[in-house]
């Protein structure tokens, strides 16, 4: 039997493991899915749990960083089959403030990256194990400056560059070692730069390590501008090799649009999609785990999966009873998310048809929901969990089904025969060219005949 399990976080500082184990074959209304929730860290004093990543170090130990409400920050080390998590590092966010929040969070070969709300960004050493910032030395961690009034922040699969954005702040992409290497105290411009870019209308000017901003889209059809709210966003890396995961940019906004960036292109988002989340903003957005698959959920609980290539909706699922917070793509095409209203829930995510305007073949559906005591805020999975050559024989059979339905429509399209079409002059029906008077002799004779009648 297959089994996936995840994380999560809640808004009263706890992080549970949560197991699922799915029975093998095609899933019915009648499946039991078994599921196992342990409560493996209690914080109740450190605030809600705002952000979760997983991550290995280089030796490859499995890592699972937490960010709170508090500014606290936890590393923890994990196994594969087992429920305990061992602390193995733990700082706070000295700049952090009542009113800020992680809003980044992410771990990579050289240590953990997390972003707050005022744009403080802190790259943190696997180097030792401390317990509390105090023990801490300042060599052990970077520290540089972004715009204030982020929402989201993401590191790139190839951990060259990282992408923000937030409100009146531009999606945008930056050099990860230029970023550091600015000076520790941070310019006043630097700081207020989401600020003053409002006033930059004719020429934008990069900051220090910034490669790539985005250009806000044209104003509506009454001639006012619109205002730039970006809540979420994630890149597209599926089917990129490593040197150039960075380049695809998918972002959500406050007023529901999705909209896709090349930053090998233009400025302007090559895609916008304003109609995906009607009469409602984009919580999460998250790259799914086969090509040309993306997942959105809303503020008015609705989860959709994307089709990246036209931006089509494939398929919804069923309304939970709160805001959809945060979604957790995993192997076996399943999705993972947490709601507001204390449920973690579980479905299926059939891949995106072979072409783009082809219908899709198999609606995802909701196979099973677990209610929570506490109110969960974060999702991740494992990245361990429900790996193998089942999950890999699988895909492949996705695959292999994709294209034979593709060549299977070819063929039926090449063989239709063409009917009201207007034939070549000189060419009969089956094919064989007729001289001219022949046929000037067949006109002849039928008129004789209409004529006789």
């Amino acid at each position: 039997m297959p089994s996936i399990r995840v994380f999560t976080g809640d808004e009263n500082g706890l992080t549970k493991s949560i197991k699922f184990t799915i029975p093998e074959g095609r899933l019915r209304a009648d499946t039991v899915i078994t599921t196992s929730v342990e409560t493996v860290d209690e914080r109740p004093n450190s605030g809600k749990v705002q952000r979760m990543a997983i991550g290995q170090e280089p030796n490859g130990e499995k890592r699972l960083a937490v960010g709170r409400s508090s500014g606290n920050l936890s590393l923890y080390s994990y196994r594969p089959r087992a429920d305990e998590i061992e602390l193995k590092q733990e700082w706070n966010e000295e700049r952090f403030k009542s009113e800020d929040a992680f809003v980044g969070l992410s771990i990579g070969s050289r240590g953990t990256y997390s972003c707050t709300t005022r744009g403080f960004l802190r790259l943190k050493s696997f180097e030792a194990d401390v317990g509390s910032s105090e023990d801490a030395p300042e060599a052990s961690s970077r520290t540089t400056a972004l715009p204030m009034r982020l929402k989201d922040w993401r590191l790139s699969p190839s951990e060259t560059h990282f992408a923000y954005g937030g409100d009146e702040v531009e999606v945008s992409l930056w050099d990860i070692e230029k970023a550091f290497n600015e000076p520790v105290k941070a310019s006043e411009d630097v700081i207020n730069s989401g600020r003053k870019r409002k006033e930059r209308k004719d020429k934008v000017k990069l900051l220090h390590g910034e490669v790539w901003r985005a250009q806000n889209v044209p104003h509506d059809f009454l001639n006012i501008r619109q205002p730039v709210h970006n809540t979420a966003l994630s890149f597209i890396h599926q089917g990129s090799t490593t040197s150039d995961a960075h380049n695809v940019i998918v972002a959500g906004t406050a007023a529901g649009a999705v909209r896709l960036y090349d930053i090998r292109s233009q400025r302007k988002p090559i895609q916008n999609w304003d109609k995906i989340c009607p009469n409602s903003s984009v919580k999460d957005i998250q790259c799914g785990k086969l090509e040309h698959q993306l997942f959105v959920s809303d503020s008015q609980s609705r989860v959709y999966t994307i089709d990246i290539r036209n931006g089509r909706t494939n398929y919804r699922y069923p309304n939970a009873k709160g805001a959809v917070v945060s979604l957790a793509p995993a192997p076996h095409e399943y999705l993972l998310s947490v709601s507001l209203d204390h449920f973690i829930r579980l479905y299926t995510t059939p891949p995106p048809p072979a072409k783009a305007n082809q219908n899709q073949p198999a609606k995802g559906k909701l196979v099973h929901e677990e209610y929570l005591k506490g109110t969960p805020s974060v999702v991740v999975w494992d990245a361990v969990s429900g790996l193998g050559k089942d999950s890999v024989t699988k895909k492949k059979t996705w695959e292999e089904k994709n294209a034979r339905e593709a060549e299977e429509e070819d063929e039926i399209w090449n063989n239709m025969e063409v009917t009201g079409a207007v034939q070549d002059e000189g060419t009969s029906s089956d094919g064989s060219e007729e001289s001219g008077e022949d046929s000037e002799e067949e006109d002849n004779s039928r008129i004789k005949r209409l004529r006789a009648s």
